[in-house]
């Protein structure tokens, strides 16, 4: 029973963790820009203010349904469209809503806008226009400035120089332990001697792996062949190979000498045999043949 209620325990577990994964307070107002002059193009070929939305867990969240506003005594001032397959924002990615006030636009357009130059209130809220999800009071921006996390919605917001749209805020562009270990070795001898080392300890390594290996397999095959019955073909074996080289390329040239030279004279000697036959006219070739005449 202990068993079974810690299985259920853990399945019920499980549906809460992917339903919290799923649900639309994960959303996070990454990034806000108001005064667009050189920033990003809407697919109308617009530029104007826009809001990125950032999905901050590890599950898919839609968003279809959720509300957006820039008037926090009106949280239900724009619903994100439900008909739109793209308001389903992947885990850790980010979506982009116009605030030009052009609605009939498409879904991703909002019906205000906000004040370029101004400080603008931005509030998320999910379907039932009652909870709060994010909000953001975004001060005065310069032009073609943004205002948002350093971090994909993580820590506190701050005025960006260069608005990231659609796009990750910060992007580590260094390594710092490759940049300590140039520091230290601005040469790479290191790291020659490091790869070097590495190698050969692997090869040493290797070498007597595949030696243990091969004396293990021959102390098998004894132990199998006396197990067999042919300890005396073994021993026989190993005492043919305690015989020096030279003797056994003596007894091979003398086999050898003795195989090829065994038929010598013989092949010296001709026999000629006279073959005898009786003579018979009815047999001889020469009555067949006609007669020249004699010219006399």
């Amino acid at each position: 029973m202990n068993i079974r209620k810690i299985r259920v325990a853990l399945a019920l577990w499980c549906v809460a963790m992917v339903a919290a994964a799923q649900s639309p307070m994960a959303l996070r107002i990454n990034e806000v820009l108001t005064a667009n002059e050189n920033n990003y193009i809407d697919p109308f070929g617009n530029r104007g203010a826009w809001i990125e939305i950032y999905n901050s867990s590890a599950g898919t969240v839609q968003m279809a349904g959720c509300y957006i506003t820039d008037d926090p005594a009106n949280p239900k001032k724009y619903m994100i469209s439900k008909g739109d397959l793209k308001t389903k924002i992947g885990p850790h990615q980010v979506v982009i809503l116009w605030a030009d006030g052009k609605a009939h636009h498409g879904t991703f357009h909002t019906n205000f806008s906000l004040k370029a130059g101004e400080e603008n209130y931005i509030g998320l809220y999910d379907a039932s226009g009652k909870n709060l999800i994010d909000e953001v009071h975004v001060p005065a921006l310069a032009p073609d400035r943004s205002f948002g996390f350093s971090l994909d919605g993580k820590g506190e917001r701050t005025v960006l120089e260069n608005p990231t749209p659609e796009a990750a805020n910060h992007v580590e562009n260094t390594n710092p332990k490759v940049d300590k270990f140039s520091e230290k070795d601005p040469f790479g001898v290191s790291m020659a001697i490091t790869a070097m080392s590495v190698v050969f300890i692997a090869l040493i390594i290797l070498f007597f792996a595949f030696k243990c290996v091969g004396k293990a397999s021959i102390t098998m095959s004894a132990h199998r062949a006396v197990k067999a019955g042919v300890a005396d073909t073994i021993s026989a074996a190993k005492s043919e190979t305690s015989i020096p080289g030279e003797v056994l390329a003596a007894i091979s040239m003398a086999i050898y000498e003795y195989q090829e030279a065994e038929h010598d004279y013989e092949e010296a000697i001709l026999t000629v045999k006279q073959v005898k036959r009786t003579y018979s006219p009815w047999s001889s070739k020469i009555y067949g043949l006609r007669q020249i005449p004699n010219k006399k």
